[in-house]
């Protein structure tokens, strides 16, 4: 499928977004088999939600079955895993978009699926030429198949084949998504860069290819707001700018931070009831911010919490003297806009809204203050 085919079918799925969400939505089903005997939940998320630890439900499953509808108002990627009792899961994506999905979860292996839409079997035949790519080499690298036994020689040997290979899947995804700019490319734009979210080099290629090609576009797509964050968040560092944002406290009460800290050295506080260290740092700035509060100094903490409640205990205990807004349920993306990864991160401001320091410890707080104020 070229590029102007893929804009077209693009376009076309924007429009019957439009109209499924005049008629209420579409309903995407999804029935399956579960031949593996070790797994003990399933569980279902959209695909945006891949930086959460929020799940839109579970799937119950009897007998080696299982059936379940996903209703939405437009194409929607979505991840149904199938966890173990250690919480080790095997995880297929696919488009949710009115179509039927069989799924069956088999052991040691990927989960073998199905659709009939034409995004899925676009994806597909994506992720196949991805995957016979690697078939090809398969004869050299069974050579290397006890790697534990290998001399150092042919360890190295071994890893640069497997870097050979990997760099060629991924000049051919690149390719992809550059020369395909719709739905799918923008997914695996997305997939790619939430697997190598630590990779500086693959972020930039990544970047590059989202400014060239997806900034602006596919607004009726899920993932495009999502990848927007993303792409923000990827400035977030010694020098920018901080981002802003409005969220409640636990009252109900909106509070733009832009208001909170205007003016103030200002330290952002991302934290969790649920996160112990990002609790422990969050108390060591206490005196700290006992001591300079009245010279300048402000923190802004935000809780990102499955329930309003959480927080609250953790705050009586923990006793914060400063303004505490909640990130209830990934409502507003807050994570993701920051591109923090788990339960959170600090970010020290100037008065100009200059970033200071990220994950700054309570001494390092200190030490900048020192000179600022």
């Amino acid at each position: 499928m070229n590029a102007m085919r893929l804009m077209a079918a693009a376009c076309a799925l924007s429009l019957a977004a439009t109209v499924a969400a005049q008629n209420g939505g579409i309903c995407t089903h999804v029935e399956g088999e579960v031949a593996d005997t070790a797994v003990r939940v399933i569980r279902v998320r959209k695909a945006d939600q891949n930086n959460s630890y929020i799940y839109n439900d579970t799937i119950p499953f009897a007998n080696g079955r299982f059936s379940y509808d996903i209703r939405t108002e437009g194409a929607v990627v979505y991840d149904v895993c199938a966890y173990n009792k250690d919480w080790i899961g095997r995880a297929v994506e696919f488009f949710a978009d009115g179509d039927t999905v069989r799924v069956k979860f088999v052991p040691d292996a990927s989960p073998v699926w199905s659709s009939p839409s034409p995004l899925n079997k676009e994806l597909q035949r994506v992720n196949g030429v991805a995957d016979s790519i690697y078939i090809s080499y398969k004869a050299q690298f069974a050579r290397f198949a006890d790697y534990e036994h290998l001399t150092e020689a042919e360890r190295r040997e071994c890893d640069a084949l497997n870097d050979s290979v990997n760099g060629l899947v991924k000049a051919f995804l690149f390719g992809y998504m550059r020369d395909n700019p719709g739905q799918v490319g923008l997914f695996l734009l997305f997939d790619m860069a939430e697997r190598f979210y630590e990779d500086s080099v693959i972020t930039r290629k990544l970047m590059a290819i989202y400014d060239e090609v997806y900034a602006g576009c596919l607004p009726n797509f899920h993932l495009a707001e999502y990848m927007k964050a993303w792409r923000a968040s990827r400035g977030m560092k010694e020098g920018a700018h901080y981002i802003d944002f409005t969220a409640p406290d636990l009252g109900g009460t909106d509070h733009t931070l832009s208001a909170e800290i205007g003016g103030k050295v200002a330290l952002i506080d991302f934290w969790a009831s649920w996160c112990g260290p990002c609790r422990r740092l969050s108390r060591s700035i206490i005196p700290v911010y006992e001591k300079y509060k009245d010279r300048g100094f402000t923190v802004v903490g935000v809780a990102r919490e499955r329930d309003a409640e959480a927080m609250r205990k953790a705050v009586g205990r923990d006793k914060y003297p400063w303004l505490n807004l909640i990130e209830l349920k990934d409502r507003a993306g807050l994570w993701n806009l920051y591109g923090i990864r788990g339960g959170g991160n600090k970010f020290l401001v100037d008065r100009d809204g200059t970033i200071l320091a990220i994950d700054p410890t309570a001494e390092e707080v200190e030490e900048i203050l020192k000179e600022r104020l």
